[in-house]
């Protein structure tokens, strides 16, 4: 099931030997030859056993020429490939655009990373929800119930055909109903449902839509105007179609209606945006000093404020129903990763990653 988890255990515990810095300059070619050669080999190895029609992977050094690696292809249909100037849903990356927006109307005031969910939302009745910070929601300590932990819910939308839209209410409704994981601020576990929260919270300081916050806050100072908020239905053209085979045949999922994303998986972009943010992301860019120590305050050396560490790579993993995706950011080697697979199911985006990682650390 596609349950936006991105890729969180894997993701997580992948080993890498990226602990210690290189001895990187700026005058230093990062992507060799060899090291091409070894990154393209490593991705045909890697997409003989992968369950997925297409990758793309785009690497990105300062200074260099950016490395595409395709394999397969984005149309099943029409046997069209894998292509860079396409639009694909970005799935939990779009937590790091919630987590920043928060962080940027915590730094206008507007919000209080110690106060409480509650404080903010009395009238969601959120369980221990006094007892939940702000700061709890974006690092994942709160201890709410994951929505998308719910088989129910997987089989109310396959039932419909995956065209019903799921609003905010509908989302809440199910992980209130079960009872907290965990006392608040005592453990981490990656939960949607914060993430949720984090967006009516937005929406309630700002008395705009979380949507918008985003575009004003974020989008529009950086110029990402091929990234947007998913819409119930159908992504902009060109797209990379996306595939699931979680219930039986392989299903094109490219426009099944992804409201239940929301604030922790809604959005769509494409490459050349996206190029821009992992760097914003890993730079904590627009951010005061004291938000950017936020934004990095990181749990088990893993989870900061709606963003991800993969040894020293930073960025975020996203999954969402057709699509599989590492976007990441190694601030000591100023070189972006971002790799996307067209299969959601049994993640395969991470056997890439790892590889991909293992060679450029």
């Amino acid at each position: 099931m596609s349950w936006l988890v991105g890729s969180m255990l894997l993701f997580s515990m992948v080993p890498t030997s990226c602990t210690k810095e290189s001895n990187w300059t700026p005058t230093t070619i990062q992507l060799t030859e060899n090291i091409r050669t070894r990154l393209e080999a490593a991705a045909d190895s890697v997409f003989k056993s992968a369950q997925t029609p297409g990758m793309i992977a785009i690497l990105s050094a300062e200074g260099e020429a950016d490395l595409i690696i395709k394999r397969g292809v984005a149309n099943i249909a029409t046997g069209e490939p894998m292509s860079e100037n396409s639009y694909w849903r970005i799935a939990s990356n779009t937590k790091t655009f919630t987590g920043a927006a928060v962080l940027l109307l915590a730094d206008e005031g507007k919000i209080n990373l110690d106060s409480s969910i509650a404080f903010y939302l009395p009238e969601r009745k959120i369980p221990k929800g006094n007892k939940i910070t702000i700061r709890m929601l974006g690092n994942m300590t709160s201890g709410l119930f994951n929505y998308t932990d719910d088989d129910n819910l997987w089989l109310r939308m396959n039932a419909d055909h995956f065209v019903k839209t799921f609003p905010p209410d509908s989302m809440l409704a199910i992980a209130f109903s079960r009872p907290n994981n965990f006392e608040p601020g005592t453990q981490y576990e990656y939960c949607n449902t914060n993430t949720v929260l984090l967006g009516l919270l937005m929406e309630k300081v700002s008395g705009k839509t979380a949507r918008t916050v985003i575009e004003e806050k974020l989008l529009q100072p950086l110029q990402l105007s091929h990234t947007y908020w998913g819409g119930p239905y159908f992504i902009s053209t060109p797209y990379i179609h996306g595939y699931n085979k979680d219930y039986g045949a392989i299903q094109d999922a490219s426009n099944w209606n992804p409201s239940w994303g929301y604030t922790a998986g809604a959005m769509i972009s494409n490459f050349a945006d996206m190029k821009i943010w992992a760097k914003a992301v890993a730079e904590g860019s627009l951010l005061s000093e004291k938000m950017k120590k936020e934004r990095f305050a990181w749990i088990g050396d893993h989870y900061g404020f709606c963003v991800m560490k993969a040894g020293t790579w930073i960025g975020h993993p996203g999954s969402i129903s057709g699509y599989n995706s590492h976007v990441l950011y190694h601030p000591g080697k100023k070189m972006t990763l971002i790799i996307l697979t067209n299969m959601d199911s049994d993640s395969p985006v991470e056997p890439f990653s790892e590889a991909f990682r293992t060679i450029l650390n």
